[in-house]
C-alpha cells in the first residue's frame, strides 16, 4: 500500500465566533464564515489545484470537522499552512486546530480515524494560552462586538458566497425575503415582540456513526470504500436535515398564504423564520416569538420523513426552544436554547428502549421574562408550588416510534396543542380569570381544583390524568405567546 497521511481540520468555540453580535445579520454572516472557510470550495481556492481536489483529498466533512487525506506528509503540510493562514488573515476570529498524522495500514480504517481525532483532543488539551491581537486603541470600533472592524470585513463578505445554497433555495421558493434584524421577524405592536431561537440537535448519531465504522471500516476494511460511504453518509445527513428545514419553512409560508398567522405583522414581506446554522444534525434558526414551538414541531416532524442514504435510518432529534424579548442579550438566549436542548435528550433518552433516544423526539422549552439566571436548574426552581412539587409538564414528546417505553409521566406536544386551543376557546370574559388560574396553580393542587370548581372552568382537565395539573400551566402560559400552524 503507497504511503498515505490524514489531516483534521476543526474551528474552535464556533458558538462563541457566530454569537458574539446582538445583531441577528451579523450572527447568520459568522455562522456563513465558518461554513466558507471549512468547504471545499474555499480550501481549493486558497490550497490551489495542485494541493487540493475534492475528489481526491476530501474524507468528510461532519460533526463539527474536516477530514482530509494527501499521498505526501508534504503536501498534508502545505495544505494545511495555506489553509489555515489565510484563515487567520481574513478572518482573525475564527481559531483552527489541525493535525496530520500517518496512516497506519496495520490498523483498520476505522481506528486511523479514532487515532486522527485522539490527536485533535490531545492538541487541543494541551494548548496552555490563547492569544489574540487587541485593538491599538486608534481603530474604529464595531458598536456590538466592541472589537476593531478590520478592512478586508467588507471585501470578504463579498467575496464569499454568503448566501448559502439553502436560503437561495427557499428565496426563490416562498417568494420572501429573509429577515436581518430581530425587529424584521415580526410582532404585534403593543401585544408581542418576542423572539424564539430554536436549538435542534440529531439523536444517536454518534452510535449510527460507531455502526458505520463497524460496517465499513472494521478488521479486513478497504480504506476508499470506507472513506466513500463515510462521506455518502455525512453528506445525507446533511442534506436531509437541510431538507427538513426547508420543508418546516415552506409549512411556515403555506400558513402565512392561508391567512394563518393574521395576529403575525409580517414586516415588509420578511419571512418570520431565519436560518442560523445549518451544519449536519447541528441546527439553529430564529422565528417570531409565537410561532417557535410550532416550528421546532414542524421541523421533527419533516425530519422523521427523511432516511439516511447509507445506513437507511430515519431521524429522531431533540429542541430547545428559548422564547425571549429581541433586545435580550443573543448568546444567553442562545444557551439556554442549548441547555433547554440538553434536557429534552435526557428526557429522551429515559424514554428511549435502548437508552439512546434514537426512537424518540423531545421538546422543551422557556418563556424568559427578563431575569438571567445562568443555569436550567435555578430557573425550574422558580416553577414548584407550595407543596414544593414541579407545576410544569415540559419536556413533551413530539414524536415516537412504536418501541419507544410507554411512560405514563410523558406528555405528548399534541396533548399540549390541543388544550391551549380549547382554552381559547373560553368566552373572552373567562380569559381573565384563566390568567388568574396561572398564579392559582403555584399554591397547590387542592386550592387550584377549589379554584377551578368555584370558576366553573374544571371542564378543562380530568383530574384523574395527574398530569393535566402540570401541563395546564404550561398552556396557560403560552396562552400569549402561541399561534398554532395548521
Amino acid at each position: 500500500m503507497s504511503e498515505r497521511y490524514l489531516t483534521i481540520l476543526e474551528v474552535s468555540q464556533k458558538q462563541a465566533y457566530i454569537f458574539q453580535s446582538n445583531e441577528l445579520k451579523e450572527n447568520v454572516s459568522n455562522s456563513e464564515a465558518i461554513a466558507w472557510v471549512m468547504s471545499a470550495d474555499y480550501m481549493r481556492e486558497k490550497a490551489g489545484e495542485n494541493l487540493f481536489c475534492e475528489e481526491n483529498n476530501l474524507v468528510y466533512a461532519g460533526g463539527g470537522h474536516t477530514v482530509l487525506a494527501f499521498p505526501a506528509h508534504d503536501d498534508a503540510v502545505r495544505f494545511t499552512k495555506a489553509v489555515t493562514k489565510a484563515v487567520r488573515t481574513e478572518y482573525p476570529g475564527i481559531e483552527v486546530f489541525a493535525v496530520t498524522m500517518k496512516y497506519d495500514g496495520n490498523l483498520p480504517p476505522s481506528e486511523n480515524l479514532k487515532e486522527l481525532t485522539k490527536a485533535l483532543e490531545k492538541k487541543k488539551s494541551e494548548r496552555r494560552a490563547s492569544f489574540r491581537q487587541g485593538s491599538f486603541g486608534v481603530e474604529e470600533t464595531d458598536a456590538n462586538t466592541k472589537k476593531p472592524i478590520l478592512v478586508t470585513d467588507q471585501a470578504n463578505m463579498a467575496d464569499k458566497k454568503t448566501m448559502c445554497k439553502i436560503d437561495r433555495e427557499l428565496l426563490n421558493e416562498i417568494k420572501m425575503d429573509q429577515a436581518s434584524a430581530f425587529r424584521e421577524l415580526g410582532g404585534t405592536e403593543g401585544e408581542s415582540n418576542f423572539i424564539a431561537i430554536v436549538h435542534i440537535d440529531g439523536n444517536a448519531m454518534g452510535k449510527r456513526v460507531e455502526k458505520i465504522h463497524e460496517e465499513f471500516g472494521g478488521q479486513n476494511k478497504e480504506w476508499d470504500e470506507f472513506r466513500l460511504q463515510l462521506k455518502r453518509f455525512s453528506d445525507s445527513i446533511d442534506g436531509n436535515f437541510k431538507n427538513a428545514y426547508k420543508k418546516m419553512a415552506e409549512h411556515v409560508k403555506a400558513n402565512i398564504s392561508d391567512g394563518k398567522l393574521g395576529d403575525i405583522e409580517i414586516v415588509k414581506g420578511k419571512f418570520p423564520v431565519r436560518r442560523i446554522i445549518t451544519a449536519g444534525d447541528d441546527i439553529c434558526f430564529v422565528s417570531e416569538g409565537r410561532i417557535g414551538l410550532e416550528c421546532a414541531a414542524s421541523f421533527i416532524e419533516k425530519l422523521g420523513e427523511e432516511k439516511n442514504a447509507v445506513d437507511g435510518e430515519g431521524y429522531s432529534a431533540c429542541a430547545g426552544v428559548a422564547i425571549v424579548h429581541q433586545k435580550y442579550p443573543f448568546y444567553k438566549a442562545y444557551e439556554l436554547a442549548e441547555m433547554l436542548c440538553g434536557n429534552a435528550k435526557k428526557r429522551g433518552a429515559s424514554l428511549s428502549c435502548d437508552g439512546t433516544g434514537r426512537d424518540v423526539s423531545v421538546m422543551d422549552w422557556h418563556i424568559e421574562f427578563g431575569e438571567i439566571k445562568d443555569t436550567l436548574d435555578e430557573i425550574r426552581a422558580g416553577y414548584d408550588d407550595a407543596d414544593k412539587n414541579r407545576i410544569i409538564a415540559r419536556p413533551y414528546i413530539v414524536r415516537a416510534d412504536i418501541s419507544a417505553k410507554n411512560d405514563g409521566e410523558a406528555l405528548c406536544y399534541d396533548m399540549l396543542r390541543d388544550l391551549i386551543l380549547r382554552i381559547r376557546d373560553k368566552e373572552s370574559g373567562a380569559m381573565g380569570t384563566l390568567k388568574e388560574l396561572r398564579n392559582v396553580l403555584k399554591r397547590g393542587k387542592s386550592e387550584t381544583e377549589h379554584f377551578m370548581r368555584f370558576h366553573k372552568i374544571d371542564d378543562l382537565v380530568k383530574w384523574d390524568l395527574g398530569n393535566d395539573y402540570k401541563m395546564l400551566f404550561d398552556a396557560i402560559e403560552l396562552i400569549d405567546t402561541f399561534i398554532g400552524l395548521k
